[in-house]
């Protein structure tokens, strides 16, 4: 049994091999798992960039003011009241708010809304300047603003491809249903037609490629991010076995030693504890079954170690050749003993057959536990463990030292008895 783990995303259960067929394709939906992780990475990018996308959709909007002076001047205040009083605030309210839903119709619906109500705004002034008293001769150039605003919308705002189509249809109908049943002339409707038509089917292309291509660069870091994760993974398992190896120990103690305070005293400092584990008599094994059956039995034993795990901090460790390590965090020695005979109940169980045994005949392994505060020093809890390893053996062999119930302290920072 190996105990290798495959790398995933956290929490999503992705593996590179699940993305590398999208690599080469033109995804425009993923499996779900990889899709809510890809809507994640987007609405992360949007929550950024919020201010920077809000500042430039207000500046370019309103940019488009001095237009209404000029094409449109008797309703120019009204449109300036229009665009500071509701569809301003709205970009921001949009912008800065957005609902925390995996449907995209409804977490895109408040930034769907702001070109609906810009181009609800064009229309009335059009619609205004063409039925009021006094009809304005740039009215129907005008009006010509929405096919910008459908452009933009479909190019730069963040909408999923869906509610951008949504978006469009709504747009465009809104458009339609204003300007052809004025009374502009024939020539202008059917202009005004054509350029909706041909903005929505055009800025809709141009949206699909553009969600292609950020899938697919969402793709490449998310690849090169679990190849990192899984060279780093490698890096710290032993090969054959698929535990932890010295150099993940190394690192992993380091760390958490290196985090405590200068000065630390001893009250209030959580145990660590180390149980060494050798397999007995392992070279005899070797000599009499080969070293392939000898390989075979290291994976079987560290699979058993593996099983007993607690999960979270705990760490099996192939400390070399046929010994192993467990290391324990916010353990005391009463629970690292009992762990400590799992492990060996564990190893037991398998039955593995050992006919060169001395006293048995099947593969066996002695444990020795150290326990202490992190204020002692990593080989202080090895050089402790090491030698009630070594009880166990003088002991006879297929036991854990100290036994549980009879634990006594040797030393004010470190605990192992035999």
């Amino acid at each position: 049994m190996t105990v290798r783990r495959s790398v995933r995303l956290e929490s999503a259960g992705i593996t590179r091999a699940q993305i590398t067929p999208y690599l080469v394709d033109e995804p425009r939906r993923f499996f779900p798992a990889l899709e809510a992780a890809f809507e994640s990475d987007r609405r992360n990018f949007i929550s950024a960039h919020a201010r920077f996308i809000i500042l430039r959709a207000i500046i370019i909007y309103n940019m488009a003011l001095p237009l209404d002076f000029l094409l449109a001047p008797d309703t120019a205040w009204l449109a300036a009241a229009l665009h500071f009083g509701v569809v301003t605030p709205m970009m921001v309210f949009a912008g800065l708010w957005t609902p925390q839903s995996r449907n995209p119709l409804v977490r895109d619906a408040p930034a769907a809304l702001v070109p609906l109500l810009i181009i609800g705004q064009i229309m009335l002034i059009y619609h205004l300047n063409q039925h009021g008293l006094r009809q304005s001769a740039g009215a129907d150039q005008y009006q010509y603003l929405a096919v910008i605003v459908m452009v933009y919308t479909n190019i730069n705002q963040p909408l999923d491809v869906r509610v951008a189509v949504a978006t469009t249809f709504a747009l465009g109908f809104v458009y339609l249903a204003v300007l052809l049943p004025g009374p502009s002339p024939m020539a202008v409707k059917l202009v005004g037609t054509g350029l909706m038509f041909a903005a929505a089917y055009l800025s809709l292309g141009a949206k699909a490629r553009l969600e292609v291509s950020a899938r697919h660069a969402f793709l490449r870091r998310l690849h090169d991010r679990l190849q990192r994760v899984e060279a780093e993974d490698e890096a710290s398992r032993d090969a054959l076995t698929g535990l932890s190896n010295r150099r993940h120990f190394d690192e992993r103690t380091a760390a958490l030693w290196g985090a405590v305070p200068p000065g630390a005293g001893l009250i209030g400092m959580a145990p660590m504890a180390i149980v060494m584990i050798d397999i007995d008599q392992f070279k005899l094994f070797n000599d009499r079954y080969g070293h392939p059956a000898g390989d075979r039995c290291l994976k079987r034993v560290a699979g058993a170690i593996a099983s007993v795990l607690r999960g979270g901090d705990d760490l099996a460790v192939r400390f070399g050749g046929e010994e192993f390590l467990l290391f324990l965090p916010d353990t005391g020695l009463e629970v690292a003993v009992q762990i400590a005979e799992r492990v060996r109940r564990a190893i037991e169980a398998l039955s593995i057959p050992h006919d060169g045994a001395a006293g048995g005949t099947i593969v066996t392994a002695s444990l020795g536990v150290a326990e202490g505060p992190v204020t002692a020093t990593v080989s202080d809890l090895l050089a402790a463990a090491d030698e009630a390893l070594y009880r166990a053996k003088r002991g006879g062999r297929n036991r854990v030292s100290p036994p549980f119930m009879t634990l006594e302290p040797l030393h004010p920072t470190w605990r192992s008895t035999g």
